[in-house]
């Protein structure tokens, strides 16, 4: 995967930058520099940010299930 697909895969689900690079180890400035295609990321790379992206992605899920389960609106929530 192109760091240009990570960077459309993580901004279609709405995951900010800095998440990724708090869960991945990789600097906030590297990361850019792949999504942008400045830097060719290592199979670990890609491995390890799309887990990241994947893993955000079903903790935004569970989360709105458990709000709905208990009646409750994320509305105007930033997950």
């Amino acid at each position: 995967m192109t760091g240009q697909a990570l960077r459309a895969k993580r901004a279609v689900a709405g995951v900010p930058g800095a998440a990724i690079s708090i869960r991945t180890g990789i600097p906030r400035s590297r990361l850019s520099h792949i999504e942008r295609g400045y830097l060719v990321p290592t199979a670990d790379e890609v491995q390890r940010i799309e887990s990241a992206i994947d893993e955000i992605i079903r903790t935004k899920h569970h989360l709105t299930k458990l709000a709905d389960e208990a009646g409750l609106s994320l509305a105007g929530v930033r997950l």
